[in-house]
């Protein structure tokens, strides 16, 4: 709810099961969090704040493990849990490159996430484990998906890309405001570097004068200094 109201951009990882997504999530922020070799072993989705290079902050959540032919009554069961993937800005689709089937775990994803009415997120396809897949296999998985990005959790290979991708793709702030912020309200602009993006910030003697792209919610808040 909080980042529903702070219109923080949202990233879910969502994968097979043990297709290495609490390790690529470690990765990603620093975090510890459990990784384990278990069907559901990420019950709990666990949420981490990230920052792009250029300052937006934005979630990452793991989310439980997806299997093949999920029964029903288990996707209504963990419904709240793959909640977080429906309500996400953008899924990073992450695959087991070593599995013997990586297409069909693709294919199992995919189904579980239509169900959920998840279908028209925006997608990342990210195969990990590459420093254990055959070659055969990722150059087969490189010809079958493009603009996939291969990586390693366990290496680090290939996870500065993947910041890249994932920042790149993260919505961006939908208005543009021109505001003159008095200096007792420094918190604005602290709560403009957070969540949008300054295009130019000066210092006057009446205050700080800054263009920039925020969020509806934050405009309204800099709807008093509008310049």
């Amino acid at each position: 709810q909080e980042r529903q109201r702070n219109e923080i951009p949202s990233v879910a990882i969502v994968g097979y099961t043990n297709a290495g997504k609490s390790s690529l999530l470690n990765r990603l922020t620093g975090a510890g969090v459990l990784v384990e070799d278990a069907l559901f072993a990420t019950l709990d989705p666990t949420t981490r704040r990230a920052e792009s290079v250029d300052g937006r902050i934005y979630t990452l959540t793991d989310t439980v493990g997806f299997v093949r032919h999920l029964p029903h009554d288990l996707v209504e069961a963990f419904r709240s849990t793959l909640e977080e993937s429906v309500l996400a800005d953008l899924l990073l689709h992450v695959v087991d490159g070593s599995d013997p089937d990586p297409e069909g775990q693709i294919r199992a994803v995919r189904i579980v996430l239509s169900e959920i009415g998840a279908a028209d997120i925006a997608e990342q396809l990210v195969i990990n484990k590459t420093d254990a897949a055959d070659a055969a296999t990722l150059a087969a998985l490189r010809t079958q998906h493009p603009d996939a990005l291969f990586v390693s959790a366990r290496t680090g290979q290939g996870i500065a890309e993947l910041k890249r991708r994932v920042e790149e793709r993260l919505p961006r702030p939908a208005v543009e405001v021109r505001a003159l912020v008095p200096y007792d309200r420094g918190d604005l602009i602290n709560k403009i570097h957070t969540s949008g993006e300054i295009v130019t910030l000066e210092h006057t003697a009446d205050g700080t004068a800054v263009t920039a792209r925020v969020n509806r919610g934050l405009a309204g808040e800099l709807a008093p200094y509008l310049s």
